[in-house]
């Protein structure tokens, strides 16, 4: 599928992307009842999602309604989360919905698109500071990342934000092959420091060049609060 000419996602390696996106979180939190999913219109995530036993509900806050009935027509194998009683979607500009409600949650997980047209607001400080409210003391918080750490004009603005909103930053990423290695990145963030599982660390070494800079800015920025 794909939105503003960028491919969202192939039924070939989807599997990839969601199960790490939701995995990581998962394995850290262990006990995460009440979930929210921006974006994530195609349902994969929130099928990641229900394969915990201590989910409660999930929340699911998706912009285009388009994008919910497409997948359901042509993606069943990730649309048919959408079924579950656990499941409520709102359809509204996540901005305005992370601003308007009043729950809190164990873990948020913004499935966004790139960081272009409706999605833009999505990567700004005011939409970081209203999640970070939403955010259980001990929640966490993973973003897509990936055309942000290769954008330096946008990394600069988003890492920044970043750094004055949320107490511990890091990041992880989940690689899957085509014709070539491909790679997503995504940003790890809470409301306190986070001791990484051992089962967990391959998935936060970022020993790929193009990562580096990503790398020195985790090493640093956690370093700095880690002092302050």
């Amino acid at each position: 599928m794909f939105l503003d000419d960028v491919e969202q996602f192939s039924e070939a390696d989807e599997i990839e992307y969601h199960d790490t996106m939701t995995k990581v979180p998962f394995s850290i939190h262990k006990n995460a009842n009440k979930i929210l999913i921006i974006g994530g219109g195609d349902g994969a995530i929130a099928r990641e999602c229900l394969k915990y036993d201590s989910v409660d509900s999930i929340d699911l806050c998706e912009i285009d309604e388009d994008v919910v009935s497409t997948c359901k027509e042509y993606f069943p194998q990730m649309s048919s989360s959408f079924e579950n009683d656990k499941m409520n979607i709102i359809y509204q500009d996540a901005q305005d919905f992370v601003k308007s409600i009043n729950c809190r949650y164990d873990i948020i997980l913004v499935d966004s698109t790139d960081p272009i047209n409706q999605a833009v607001p999505l990567f700004k400080k005011s939409f970081y500071e209203n999640v970070e409210k939403i955010l259980n003391p001990n929640g966490i918080i993973v973003f897509q990342m990936q055309t942000v750490a290769l954008d330096p004009k946008i990394r600069a603005e988003v890492f920044d934000s970043l750094y004055n909103v949320f107490s511990f930053i890091d990041f992880f990423n989940c690689a899957y092959h085509r014709k070539e290695l491909t790679l997503t990145l995504f940003c790890l963030c809470s409301k306190k420091r986070i001791n990484i599982p051992s089962k967990l660390k391959s998935f936060f070494d970022l020993k790929q060049p193009e990562y580096k800079k990503i790398k020195d800015f985790r090493d640093k920025v956690n370093w700095l609060k880690e002092i302050s």
